[in-house]
């Protein structure tokens, strides 16, 4: 894993704590998850064809973890953080 891979993680992971224990929500819901999943099964960036292998190229994150947070971004812009 790159630096700014464990970078981004570790801003992504206190973000999400931050958010947990204000009484937010951090996971997406249930259509966004499956719609991210399709965009990505689609991606010439994807490392994998099974969900528990998928990764992506371009940020090197596990598709199937990544899909699940409201903050997340495709960093091909394929999809966005639905985080409000």
């Amino acid at each position: 894993m790159r630096f700014k891979n464990i970078f981004s993680f570790v801003a992504t992971l206190l973000y999400i704590v931050k958010r947990f224990f204000s009484g937010r929500d951090v996971i997406a819901d249930f259509n966004d998850i499956e719609n991210r999943i399709q965009i990505c099964r689609g991606c010439e960036h994807r490392s994998a064809d099974t969900l528990k292998d998928m990764k992506c190229q371009l940020c090197e994150c596990k598709v199937r973890y990544k899909v699940r947070l409201l903050s997340s971004e495709c960093p091909d812009g394929r999809w966005i953080s639905t985080d409000s």
